[in-house]
């Protein structure tokens, strides 16, 4: 596949995967809370449960293809002479913070599944595990994370 089109895919996938994360805080998030209450209503949280299963599902195809196209750039790339120079120490800084990023999804998807719990036998009393501190710092450095793999990518690109 030409290199290009490798570009292209990665840029979508980066852009599906960090936009997603940017919804879910800066439109999701806010509107579950908006209101008198600060607390959802049932027809909330079940919406908001539908969207975090949709975004799982997207969000992990999302990582995928940030890895195989990310692992296919990194060998067109003009070898190991390149790897040596500060460009390498910059990308292997840039895949390390990925690394975390990905743990946290996993600990986020898989640990602590706030979108799979909100449909459950659920007490009123409690707060949805959506709101939970761990599930929103988790969330939040998700986001931050990301970001600055993106921006560490950017300035990898003026390199």
């Amino acid at each position: 596949m030409p290199a290009y089109v490798v570009t292209w895919i990665h840029l979508v996938a980066v852009i599906t995967f960090i936009g997603g994360w940017l919804f879910f805080q800066l439109a999701v998030r806010p509107s579950l809370l908006e209101g008198k209450t600060k607390t959802p209503s049932k027809e909330a949280l079940e919406m908001a449960q539908k969207m975090g299963q949709r975004f799982k599902t997207v969000g992990w195809v999302s990582l995928m293809v940030l890895i195989f196209t990310g692992a296919s750039q990194l060998l067109d790339e003009s070898g190991s002479a390149r790897i040596e120079t500060s460009w390498g120490l910059i990308m292997m800084l840039k895949l390390f913070i990925f690394a975390i990023v990905g743990g946290l999804i996993f600990v986020h998807d898989l640990i602590l599944d706030p979108y799979g719990a909100i449909g459950k036998s659920q007490r009123a009393e409690t707060p949805p595990l959506l709101f939970a501190g761990k599930v929103v710092w988790v969330q939040r450095a998700i986001l931050l994370l990301s970001l600055v793999v993106l921006g560490i990518a950017v300035y990898l690109t003026s390199l």
